[in-house]
């Protein structure tokens, strides 16, 4: 699980690095282009609306939503800031390519998934309505491991 874990948390900082990058050359050019405005209240909301707008949404959607849960995770896997809880599976949707979102007992929790390697098959090792022990981070609800347990909750 660390593996995923760590592969996710590196592919989601390169992708938010490139983005930024990328980010960047747009604003540049946007600087560039309304360089030949003459009213220079247009020119400048022009520039810091847009440049604004989509700062805001990169910060929004690659670092708050994409890249800090995973970093989050992985700093409580790393520290052991985990709990140890038993419950039953209410469902389980495949969120993206990436990642499992496992409703137990009321409470979503997500779940690093690899279907070239998984830590748990899901539908096979463990589906919906079976009583399952599992550890996660006491934040980011990411579940580290996951296993059915004979014992009800």
């Amino acid at each position: 699980m660390e593996n995923l874990i760590k592969t996710n948390v590196l592919t989601y900082a390169v992708l938010t690095a490139f983005t930024g990058f990328l980010l960047l050359s747009i604003i540049y050019g946007i600087f560039k282009k309304t360089k030949r405005i003459e009213n220079k209240k247009k020119k400048t909301v022009l520039r810091f609306g847009i440049s604004g707008v989509l700062v805001c949404f990169w910060i929004w959607f690659f670092i708050y939503v994409n890249l800090f849960p995973i970093s989050l995770a992985y700093y409580e896997y790393s520290h052991d800031c985990v709990e140890e809880r038993i419950g039953t599976i209410e469902s389980i949707e495949q969120d993206g390519k990436d990642r499992i979102n496992i409703i137990i007992d009321n409470t979503e929790y997500t779940m690093v998934h690899s279907s070239v390697n998984p830590a748990v098959a899901i539908g096979k090792d463990i589906d919906e309505g079976d009583t399952v022990k599992f550890i996660f981070g006491v934040e980011s609800k990411y579940i580290f491991d996951i296993y059915e347990s004979n014992t009800n909750p």
